[in-house]
């Protein structure tokens, strides 16, 4: 199916007119190492830091933060490798990119030199989700929806626009995907009813991990 004729809710907020003006680019850094937050028998002494991108479009007065996650010294690597990525970003239209995400991703990770330094792990891969990030975050302000409930109400035909198939296809082909998003489609909104009652589980090893006192820490709502 044609993605343009797709996102019929998207296609009224948008035009093809309003493209991405700017990307400022941040380098963010905590000193985590003080105490050894977040350390490993591998990292031990991590500053938690980001390089963050802060999204601007024409016509819009919404912004998209994204981040990258980063430990410190080489956060100016990333906050270069972002850069160098925004000739291929700026100027865009955020209709295209939104109808077609799986493509927009497979450009900047296969840019033509920059794929030699890593568009599939390492610095480069760290740049692009930074900009991945701020596009999902504009997006879900566009539509006024958190990003899980912008992903819920999309159809299985508007999900299977959004990733680059090309490392998945050997165990995941595209029609695999659409036949179990179709198959569950009709169910999501039970699914939804529950995370709303339930919330989603998660956890984190920080307590038992870095022994720290159980001051700054609550309790799960029951």
């Amino acid at each position: 199916m044609d993605a343009s004729k797709l996102f019929s809710h998207l296609v009224e907020s948008l035009n093809e007119e309003i493209v991405i003006s700017d990307v400022s680019v941040h380098d963010v850094r905590f000193p985590t190492s003080l105490e050894a937050h977040g350390s490993d028998a591998m990292h031990k002494d991590p500053d938690y830091s980001a390089a963050y991108a802060v999204i601007t479009a024409t016509g819009l007065e919404l912004r998209g933060h994204g981040l990258t996650f980063t430990l410190g010294r080489g956060t100016d690597v990333v906050v270069s490798a972002i850069r160098a990525l925004l000739p291929m970003v700026v100027g865009k239209s955020l209709l295209k990119i939104y109808t077609d995400f799986g493509s927009f991703w497979r450009a900047l990770t296969n840019e033509s030199q920059l794929r030699w330094i890593g568009p599939d792990k390492g610095a480069v891969h760290l740049a692009v989700a930074a900009v991945i990030n701020a596009l999902w975050d504009l997006w879900g302000k566009i539509e006024q929806k958190p990003v899980w409930k912008l992903l819920c109400d999309m159809t299985p035909e508007e999900i299977l626009t959004l990733v680059d198939f090309r490392y998945l296809s050997d165990v995941l082909t595209k029609e695999d995907a659409r036949q179990i998003l179709s198959k569950w489609y009709p169910t999501r909104s039970e699914r939804e009813t529950q995370v709303h009652q339930t919330g989603y589980p998660a956890y984190t090893t920080s307590i038992g991990w870095l022994g720290p006192t159980l001051m700054g820490y609550r309790p799960s709502s029951p």
